[in-house]
């Protein structure tokens, strides 16, 4: 069993929370987006682009789609998830 000083030490160790994701859809988006190695500001690619996107797919839908991909060894989620889809 752990002590609790190592505990601690793993707690402390944590990336701190963007605070800026205040939604499971914000937290959905984002870990896509870092999944997929999103980084457009504008257009394709974008937060905004995949916020509106996973809006009519719904929050459940996404979730499944994002974790028949994790669980696939794929080398381009990207392509996979845009095929699924």
């Amino acid at each position: 069993m752990d002590n609790l000083e190592d505990s601690l030490k793993r707690f402390a160790n944590r990336k701190p929370a963007n605070t800026h994701l205040h939604s499971d859809l914000h937290l959905l988006v984002d870990e896509a987006r870092t999944l997929f190695g999103e980084t457009a500001t504008k257009g394709k690619g974008s937060f905004s682009f995949y916020l509106g996107f996973f809006k009519r797919l719904g929050v459940n839908k996404v979730r499944q789609l994002l974790s028949e991909i994790r669980e696939s060894k794929i080398d381009n989620p990207g392509k996979l998830f845009w095929w699924k889809v």
